[in-house]
């Protein structure tokens, strides 16, 4: 008799837990049913694209499997894309906030443009221009075997610390140049008619140079085309050339 008691009893307490677990189960996946995603951080990529993005995976009409997938799983995210966290506005409604990756230039691929970031992973194919994002040209790289999400396949593996240090002076001393272009290893910039050559390194104390000197090439050469030589510029440098075209 004691064994059939202690048997209805372990029998009461299994069915106690499968109800808690069954009725736990229901409020998952009936209780967190996504109805609205809504996005926010996103520049480089239209709404439609990250919801697309976050949509395309069966389990996406639960919100809390949203919620652990892009917080706690390491989901993947698209590839111009730092980060996406999401957020439960309530039970029913998600909210997604994108973090997009900082771009370092980009250039002409494919009759569009292809932006990379400061690794000179590529990113992102469009045919709009980004605001604040210069353009590189001169970058050497074999077109056929461009991968978005993988390094540009370039010639010279140095060139995007030297883009990247080049751009962040630039930005420090608020030069506006017109173009940017990548030679002979080292960066050269346009303004107008006047090419600047920088070389491979020391950017900081040649592009402080650029401005000033700019000024004074216009009123000793006014509307004359020609090249400033700072490949070789240093604090120690006396004087700096500047040649005229011919």
């Amino acid at each position: 008799m004691k064994k059939r008691k202690h048997r209805r009893k372990a029998w009461k307490i299994v069915l106690a837990v499968l109800a808690v677990v069954i009725l736990f189960a229901a409020i998952v996946v009936f209780g967190f049913r996504t109805r609205s995603i809504e996005v926010e951080g996103n520049e480089y990529y239209g709404e439609s694209s990250i919801l697309a993005w976050i949509e395309n995976d069966k389990l996406s009409v639960n919100t809390l499997y949203l919620f652990l997938k892009y917080n706690y799983l390491g989901a993947d995210v698209p590839t111009a894309v730092e980060s996406m966290t999401v957020s439960l506005k309530n039970p029913w409604t998600v909210h997604v906030t994108v973090r997009e990756k900082e771009m370092l230039g980009y250039v002409d691929y494919d009759g569009a443009f292809l932006y990379f970031d400061r690794d000179g992973t590529a990113c992102l194919r469009t045919k709009e221009v980004l605001d604040g994002v210069p353009h590189i040209e001169g970058l050497v790289f074999d077109v056929s075997k461009v991968e978005l999400g993988s390094v540009l396949p370039v010639e010279d593996s140095g060139i995007f610390r030297r883009i990247m240090d080049a751009t962040v002076y630039i930005a420090k001393y608020s030069l506006v140049p017109d173009r940017v272009v990548c030679v002979d290893s080292g960066i050269a910039l346009y303004f107008g008619s006047v090419e600047v050559l920088l070389g491979e390194d020391n950017y900081e104390a040649r592009l402080a140079q650029v401005e000033p000197i700019l000024k004074k090439i216009a009123e000793l050469y006014p509307d004359t085309a020609g090249t400033l030589h700072l490949e070789n510029y240093d604090d120690s440098s006396s004087a700096i050339r500047f040649v005229p075209a011919v």
